[in-house]
């Protein structure tokens, strides 16, 4: 009987157990083909344009830039404060529209079944995964909004004062 009771338990928790874990995303180098931009047209200056949202997006991280197949030197990791001082900078000095994209923008970029990144690579070749910020305030005092790119998932929970990297979205 304590047997039969022992095995039941060892059973029990060997179920509860593998019910609790989770498979690993498809990583979206292995789901999406080279060459594949999805909805997508890359135009020259490292530009990809949504053509269904009427926004153009840079394909690299703020502080990298595109040498026409790649991305190339170190994302900028900033406070948003600083993210929101540099874009400003850049858009003054180049006469642009650059800004950072909300949260909605930000998610219309995941690539639904695949993570490590969730976003298409062969669009954004040197996105990180982490969380990238987005323009959408917290509703809680000392926190901003933004995306973590290996599965998506969205969140106003994202300490303002961490450093983070920013991607760059304008309306065309």
């Amino acid at each position: 009987m304590k047997r039969s009771l022992n095995r039941t338990t060892f059973l029990l928790a060997l179920l509860f157990v593998s019910s609790c874990e989770r498979g690993q995303p498809q990583n979206c180098s292995d789901l999406i083909e080279p060459g594949d931009f999805g909805s997508f047209e890359m135009v020259l200056g490292g530009i990809a344009r949504d053509k269904d949202n009427r926004r153009e997006w840079y394909r690299c991280s703020l502080g990298q830039r595109f040498n026409g197949s790649s991305c190339v030197g170190k994302p900028q990791l900033k406070t948003v404060e600083e993210t929101l001082v540099i874009i400003d900078e850049l858009n003054q000095k180049s006469g642009t529209s650059w800004r950072l994209p909300s949260l909605k923008e930000l998610r219309s970029l995941v690539v639904e079944g695949c993570g490590n990144p969730a976003v298409n690579p062969n669009v954004f070749p040197g996105i990180l995964v982490e969380n990238y910020w987005a323009s959408d305030e917290s509703s809680a005092s000392g926190f901003r909004c933004g995306m973590y790119t290996y599965l998506g998932a969205t969140s106003c929970r994202l300490f303002n004062s961490l450093e983070r990297p920013s991607l760059l979205v304008r309306d065309y």
